[in-house]
């Protein structure tokens, strides 16, 4: 954020993935271009979009999975589960959603995320001892409907990626709890059309409440990797206060 406010800078990129993850990749960039001079050829430009790069498990998979932990029983299907999320939200209640294919980088953008109602302050506390067990000063962060940034962030830029600060407006208080509460600033990810289930998620929240926002965080215990199978994702419910678990179509509650 500090960057980009610099009246040196025109603009300016930030790598998601931007630690050992993302080395490999800019050696590549660097070997590309370097071919690239020695051959005389124009370097072709892709811009970057989204991240979902990683491993992706049905419903069958999932089924057997919670099958061998036991939770099959308590597992209800459902076709159109965002909206039962999205409800649920609405209601205060904390989810765990394990769905589609993982996010590259060290953020969770949705598919491997503990989502819950930005607007109850609350919920921090509830989130940080009984679920993330981690420190009572770490900050949140919220997805943002890309469309509405404009009504919470401050000179806003898409930031699709979780890796941009903001200031915030004065509608900071709807999404309270998911952003900074010392200086209530925040590092969204603003979601656009890459995430369609998500957004049906958001949608559902915004129908309701009115609130183009949600709080989004890692689905994973302090100190432990953002959560890559089916088998971690159970664990980790178990190992938790989490009370619900949306995995694949299926909903368990604790």
């Amino acid at each position: 954020m500090k960057i980009l406010k610099m009246k040196e800078i025109e603009d300016a990129f930030f790598y998601p993935a931007c630690g050992d993850d993302g080395t490999p990749v800019g050696a590549a960039l660097q070997v590309y271009y370097e071919i690239c001079k020695e051959e005389g050829l124009k370097p072709e430009f892709h811009p970057l979009e989204d991240l979902y790069y990683g491993p992706e498990y049905n419903d069958e998979y999932i089924r057997n999975s919670l099958k061998k932990e036991g939770l099959l029983e308590k597992a209800e299907k459902y076709d159109g589960i965002e909206e039962i999320i999205g409800e649920l939200l609405t209601k205060g209640k904390i989810i765990a959603r394990f769905n589609g294919r993982v996010e590259w980088g060290p953020r969770a953008l949705g598919n491997r995320s503990i989502l819950a109602d930005p607007r109850d302050f609350k919920i921090v506390r509830k989130l940080n001892t009984a679920i993330k067990q981690r420190d009572f000063w770490m900050p949140f962060a919220p997805t943002i409907l890309e469309e509405r940034m404009d009504e919470y962030l401050k000179d806003p830029r898409p930031a699709r990626y979780m890796i941009l600060a903001f200031e915030t407006t004065e509608k900071r208080e709807e999404i309270i709890a998911a952003i900074h509460p010392q200086d209530f600033t925040a590092r969204p990810q603003t979601l656009n059309s890459w995430n369609p289930k998500y957004r049906e998620i958001l949608k559902e929240f915004e129908k309701i409440t009115g609130i183009g926002g949600i709080l989004n965080t890692s689905f994973n215990l302090h100190g432990y990797p953002i959560v890559g199978t089916p088998e971690l994702a159970i664990w980790t419910f178990k190992n938790s206060g989490l009370e619900y678990l949306a995995i694949g179509n299926y909903l368990i509650k604790k």
